[in-house]
């Protein structure tokens, strides 16, 4: 059995979010990922059974990496305002600067693929979901479904990052300000 090395599975792993974000699924071979990684084709198959399986665990990660972000800097002494304001930041920047990241994830989200690991990425949210309880419990947020509750702060968020990363906008502060003040009258009571 072949010694396990972390920096190859992560260079895999990159090299994989690279060519998806860039190419999607189709385009994205194993030799390709292989090649961008530096590594043999046979190496990848030491850390992931197959293609599916690269791609799952890959989702995983960033989902996991996503989710800490989000969450970064939330506390029980900040009000449900300030928390909302700073996950929507959170989640703004992780977008921008983790972009092909961001690409990778809403190719795999909008794939067959996400059904065999959705309900294990989303447990990297929980912090986001608590705080939406909260907010309902406190009287700040109305009470809506949390599907309704994302999509009407996040989904318009996301559309507006993707245009801003394909050049069709500047999501300058005003913009994004003018986008989050609409996304917090959408929620609160």
């Amino acid at each position: 059995m072949r010694v396990r090395d972390d920096n190859k599975k992560t260079a895999i792993c990159d090299a994989a979010i690279t060519l998806i974000a860039a190419n999607g699924f189709a385009d994205t071979s194993m030799s390709k990922i292989a090649k961008a990684a530096n590594v043999s084709p046979a190496t990848i198959y030491v850390y992931f059974e197959n293609k599916e399986e690269l791609l799952k665990q890959i989702y995983t990660l960033v989902k996991r990496e996503m989710g800490t972000e989000l969450a970064r800097g939330l506390g029980p002494g900040i009000s449900v305002k300030e928390s909302f304001r700073l996950v929507w930041d959170n989640f703004y920047r992780y977008a921008t600067v983790r972009s092909v990241r961001f690409a990778f994830t809403e190719q795999f989200a909008n794939s067959p693929l996400v059904d065999g690991c959705r309900e294990e990425s989303m447990t990297y949210f929980r912090p986001l979901y608590e705080l939406v309880e909260r907010g309902r419990s406190e009287k700040v947020f109305k009470d809506i479904p949390l599907e309704i509750f994302i999509a009407f702060t996040f989904a318009p968020l996301i559309g507006l990052i993707k245009q801003h990363i394909s050049g069709e906008i500047v999501l300058d502060r005003k913009l994004l300000g003018s986008a989050y003040e609409l996304a917090w009258d959408a929620v609160a009571r």
